[in-house]
């Protein structure tokens, strides 16, 4: 291995040597006792691997490792969001969790390596132990509250769901070495169109691999049960990262190599796309429990980004990209304040927990609202901005039908989220909320994150030209 690839490859090795220093601290009876090192360490291994990729940001394209690894501006971006992500999240969680469970630190900075790994990687058996190592960690994150029942029904659920979902994904992958004798992706740039039906079987089932990581419909069936059986912390996690590198991994397998065949995977997302647009969000409709509520709300947002990625162009990508990334900030600022309600006696459950929020904390009423509002794409939020590109984008590509059912399901999606507001802002509550045990930098990231919905919204030409000189560098 030479010295060029050690360099680019330092984002996983800094992770990597992270996880090691962790393991060592937990073996390590006095290092133990320092309670606040596992959590410098967790903030620190992704802000000096995020450090790594900046200084190599010039390389446009390298391939090393004899074809298994493909360093390039996309995946490098991809890295970047994520590991900025990660340290929003250490910061965001309530300190006296991450002391009690430092443990949670070592399996989130696991579950970051796998996706650093997806968004790397170009040879189909190191995408799926990336992608294997991201699925553990989550599996081992969602059960980690030990005294739930709901926590370890909802790890067992995920567990036997994730399993068969890598089974699929492995099956597809060796049903492609079968047809065409390789494993490297960057061999299947210039395929034939080939209608054959085992290859219409692999990328099916590769496809079912992906989506299970987005939570797609019909392999859904997991999001609401963790968001709502994980303590307050994980959904912060599980919500956001693994988006990322659900969306590294669809790029690789489908944009960057079997792009040829398009007409065999696009209408294949289209449809999952529609279905989980419109189940996510009827269901979300007779929801109480506000995390089950998100769960499914979450199922709604992938599909508009299934839906745009099935336009398969470079715009739809990019259209696709940007509405994840506002997903994700939206996410994280709506879960955040979640955590800031929380206190050790009481903890934001259901809708109702939210009644005459505006009267005990009205800034944090703002900050949801804010996020409701976003999440609905009422303008000048930038979620309004995230839903026009995605239409623009069908409309653009005479996907007119795909256009007017999202826009039906918006407005019924409009519903669910008003309740939110309308139980903050209209209700009393019988019982005041708790005073909490959130931290000064919980308040100030939800302050920050929030206001950033508002002001990317009135702003959103940074954003989206950062994200289309990414494209335009690959393209």
């Amino acid at each position: 291995m030479s010295i060029t690839e050690l360099r680019l490859l330092a984002p996983e090795i800094i992770i990597a040597s992270g996880i090691c220093v962790l393991v060592l601290i937990k073996s390590t009876h006095s290092l133990r006792s320092i309670s606040l090192l596992p959590v410098l360490i967790g903030a620190l291994t992704p802000l000096v691997a995020l450090l790594s990729i900046v200084s190599t940001f010039n390389n446009p394209y390298e391939i090393i490792l004899n074809g298994q690894v493909v360093i390039d501006t996309l995946g490098s971006g991809l890295k970047i969001t994520a590991y900025g992500f990660s340290i929003l999240i250490i910061l965001a969680t309530n300190i006296n969790q991450l002391n009690n469970k430092s443990e949670l630190i070592l399996i989130e900075l696991f579950a970051l390596l796998g996706i650093s790994i997806l968004c790397s990687a170009s040879n189909l058996l190191v995408i799926y132990l990336g992608l294997e190592t991201l699925s553990l960690s989550l599996y081992g994150l969602v059960a980690s509250n030990r005294k739930s029942v709901k926590s370890s029904e909802a790890a067992m659920k995920y567990f036997v769901l994730g399993s068969i979902a890598s089974g699929l994904f492995l099956y597809g992958v060796s049903l492609i070495y079968g047809l065409y004798g390789s494993i490297n992706i960057l061999d299947f740039n210039n395929l034939s169109v080939d209608t054959s039906i085992e290859l219409q079987i692999a990328i099916g089932f590769i496809i079912c691999g992906i989506v299970f990581k987005f939570g797609a419909f019909p392999f859904h069936s997991w999001v609401p049960d963790s968001y709502q059986g994980s303590t307050n912390s994980v959904p912060l996690f599980i919500s956001t990262l693994p988006k990322i590198g659900a969306f590294a991994l669809l790029y690789r397998l489908l944009i960057d190599s079997f792009y040829s065949l398009s007409s065999l995977w696009s209408l294949f997302l289209l449809i999952l796309g529609i279905a989980s647009l419109i189940f996510g969000n009827i269901v979300a409709l007779s929801q109480n429990q506000i995390r089950r509520l998100l769960g499914y709300s979450a199922i709604g947002h992938i599909g508009f980004i299934l839906i745009a990625i099935s336009a398969s162009n470079q715009i739809a990508i990019e259209s696709s990209l940007i509405y994840l990334l506002i997903y994700i900030i939206m996410t994280l600022a709506t879960f955040i304040a979640i955590e800031v309600l929380s206190s050790d006696n009481k903890s934001i459950d259901t809708i109702t927990d939210l009644k005459g929020l505006n009267n005990s904390h009205p800034w944090v009423a703002l900050m949801l609202l804010f996020c409701m509002f976003s999440m609905i794409g009422i303008p000048p939020f930038i979620g309004f901005y995230a839903k026009w590109i995605v239409l623009s984008t069908l409309l653009n590509s005479d996907m007119i039908y795909a256009a007017i059912i999202a826009i039906i399901i918006t407005v019924i999606a409009a519903y669910y989220y008003l309740r939110i507001v309308w139980y903050m802002y209209f209700e009393k509550s019988d019982i005041p909320l708790m005073k909490n045990t959130s931290n000064l930098i919980q308040k100030s990231l939800l302050f920050t994150i929030g206001s950033s919905l508002l002001l990317l919204g009135l702003f959103p030409e940074k954003l989206i030209s950062v994200i289309s000189q990414l494209f335009d560098q690959i393209y």
